[in-house]
């Protein structure tokens, strides 16, 4: 067995759960989901929390992985706040200023890297802070009691760093800039079309969820196997096997196979033991698949492959077991993802 810890694979891969999780957690509030939004919008910001303070320790500064933080961190804000103010939940004011004042940055930003590319984006001090007071006023407010002294204070320090960027930039030179190696059109194959086709029906498989439509939203979770299916195997085949698209599949299983399965039970009961089964599930998933991506094991899998769930949550659903057994089934296949008994691949 080939063991080999490559750590840019896991941030990168972190970071792209961000931005999806962002997306679900404003889905959920525009749904009303008010108990399900808050505990993936906490997930979010505690990975968010402890990605960063690992990444500056363990990897060396990059302008393009400083730049995926800074936008994962502005969506899950900017996202969230908007789906609040559409649910009349939060002042379109406060919205407004979060957004002018993540807007101002990019503008900043494009200036001065267009000047020189050189520069990473580092936020400032202050710009830490209001990050802070925003995740946590937001956090009231898609709990449903919106907190007026804590959206005050976000909104003069968010205010007050908009200010600070104006003459203090958080784009900073450095020596070299690794952008170039990561420009999308070369990244992209044609392999790549059929993962992005799973990550398409997992969100579908979500929304039929939330909308209460089970049995077309486990179809969906079925489709979805299928997809990651062939797009290893044309990746195979046309020899387009790569980084890129190994952490593109890894971050796709985490939606459909992870996210997807976990809202679809909730859907289902919401006792507090069905929330911390499905918590755990999700966690185990994301685990399952950071193992995985460190791993170079050939011809086999070390644990149940996420996307097994794909195929046992539909047919648990289609076969009518009981819905009072659900946390225990997620919880033995969360179990099973971070095993380490061996399973061999299919043909």
């Amino acid at each position: 067995m080939k063991f080999k810890i490559k750590r840019e694979r896991i941030f990168f891969a972190l970071t792209l759960l961000r931005f999806v999780l962002a997306f679900v957690v404003a889905l959920l509030i525009l749904n009303s989901r008010s108990n399900i939004a808050t505990i993936f919008f906490i997930i979010t910001a505690t990975i968010a929390f402890f990605e960063g303070m690992m990444r500056r320790r363990m990897l060396e500064a990059s302008l393009l992985r400083s730049v995926l933080d800074f936008f994962a961190d502005r969506f899950l804000i900017n996202f969230v706040a908007i789906a609040l103010v559409i649910k009349a939940r939060l002042p379109l004011w406060a919205m407004l200023v979060f957004l002018v004042r993540d807007l101002l940055t990019v503008l900043i930003g494009f200036i001065l890297f267009y000047r020189d590319s050189r520069r990473e984006f580092k936020p400032t001090a202050l710009g830490k802070i209001s990050l802070f007071f925003q995740i946590i006023a937001l956090m009231s407010a898609v709990m449903g009691n919106l907190d007026s002294v804590l959206i005050w204070i976000a909104i003069a320090i968010t205010f007050a760093s908009g200010i600070e960027s104006l003459f203090k930039s958080e784009f900073r030179l450095r020596k070299r800039t690794d952008l170039n190696e990561f420009k999308m059109l070369r990244l992209i194959k044609f392999a790549d079309i059929f993962t992005l086709t799973n990550v398409i029906f997992g969100i579908i498989s979500i929304l039929f969820s939330i909308k209460g439509w089970y049995s077309t939203a486990s179809l969906m979770l079925l489709l979805a196997v299928v997809s990651d299916y062939f797009d290893g195997k044309i990746a195979k085949i046309m020899g387009q096997q790569n980084e890129f698209g190994k952490e593109l599949d890894s971050l796709a299983d985490t939606i459909s196979f992870g996210v997807a399965p976990a809202i679809f039970g909730f859907g289902l009961i919401q006792t507090p033991l069905a929330v911390i089964s499905f918590t755990v599930f999700l966690f185990c998933g994301i685990l399952r698949l950071a193992r995985y991506n460190i791993m170079n094991l050939k011809g086999g899998f070390q644990g149940m492959p996420i996307t097994l769930n794909g195929i046992i949550i539909p047919l648990v659903f289609f076969i009518d077991v009981p819905i009072r057994f659900y946390p225990y089934i997620y919880l033995v296949l969360g179990v099973f993802m971070v095993s380490s008994f061996r399973l061999k691949k299919l043909p």
